[in-house]
């Protein structure tokens, strides 16, 4: 694995995330937020080169969903830098493309599984004209297996040549590095494919998955039926089901469930004195406290009790075995 051979340098920040409280944190400053779609042991590795204008990372990710992005004038690459073809953008199979984001663009990416990936952030007057053209939103490009090969091979190493520095690189050679890094994507420009970001089925569910985002976070106490979800939105729950396995990879109940466990979980870190379990569940529509407590564990990894006790700074009355973390 490509982590292995890389290692904290003056040159490479290497972080791990233990836990996706911090994870989220780090995410902040695009403007998006990421689910776990699991309560396994949470690992995440992030290596982070600085260049002059740019900067270039590999991410370890986690089974999830990402809403986002707001980037401020940046235009972003997703690079695959591994043989996972499951993920998701708006309902469009991601397969073995480059994700492309320029400055802003509403997305929702399901990750069924772990994936590693390259992330290539740089102000769009760096790469050709072409590449200013682009409207804001996002794009998936395909590239001929050589081209993308020959990318992954480049950001390989440049990573492992920033990993074995004893000192700081000097500017001279991070511009160089810069420079072959945008005549690379200048080249990959060429030669690709783009794909996406047209109107079709997919963009129409997803519109219908913020409504219901919407819906959440505007009552996050409703528990409306599907039928009545439906009919409040002017579909049938045919293409509402369709819709949230589409874009979010599950049936619509188990979306909605897990987006009021999440808001529930964030509620309660905040920490508020005489802020109780019960209070925060029924603030955000869970009637039945111990199918609530179950659903939790199940989601979290940890029993509601335990979270909120952690925010307040009190002994958690119930402690909850979890399984052992897998650090890098």
């Amino acid at each position: 694995m490509l982590f292995d051979s890389l290692s904290a340098s003056p040159a490479l920040d290497l972080q791990a995330y233990a836990d996706i409280d911090h994870f989220r944190e780090s995410e902040r400053y695009v403007q998006a937020s990421s689910i776990p779609l699991t309560a396994k042991p949470f690992s995440v590795l992030r290596a982070s080169l600085s260049l002059p204008s740019a900067t270039l990372s590999l991410v370890r990710t986690f089974p999830r969903i990402i809403n986002g992005y707001e980037l401020s004038g940046r235009l972003v690459f997703v690079v695959p830098m591994d043989r996972i073809a499951s993920a998701r953008l708006n309902g469009q199979a991601v397969r073995h493309s480059i994700i492309v984001i320029n400055k802003s663009a509403n997305c929702t990416v399901f990750e069924p599984e772990p994936r590693l990936v390259a992330i290539l952030s740089m102000r769009p007057e760096l790469l050709a004209p072409k590449w200013t053209e682009l409207s804001a939103g996002y794009l998936l490009l395909g590239l001929p297996q050589d081209s993308l090969a020959y990318l992954q091979t480049l950001i390989q190493s440049t990573l492992r040549f920033a990993a074995h520095q004893s000192k700081p690189v000097d500017s001279r050679q991070l511009l160089a590095i810069q420079g072959t890094l945008c005549t690379t994507l200048d080249e990959v420009l060429r030669r690709g494919a783009f794909e996406g970001g047209k109107a079709n089925i997919a963009e129409r569910y997803k519109r219908i998955i913020d409504r219901i985002d919407d819906a959440i976070f505007s009552n996050p106490a409703s528990n409306k039926t599907c039928d009545e979800l439906a009919n409040e939105l002017g579909i049938s729950v045919r293409t509402l089901h369709a819709a949230a396995q589409s874009i979010c990879g599950t049936g619509v109940h188990q979306y909605r469930r897990l987006r009021q466990l999440w808001l529930v979980r964030q509620h309660m870190r905040m920490g508020y004195p005489g802020l109780t379990v019960k209070a925060s569940a029924l603030a955000h529509g869970f009637w039945h406290m111990g199918e609530f407590s179950r659903m939790y564990r199940s989601t979290f990894g940890q029993v509601p009790s335990r979270t909120l006790a952690e925010a307040q700074g009190k002994p958690a009355t119930l402690r909850v075995k979890s399984p052992p973390r897998s650090h890098p």
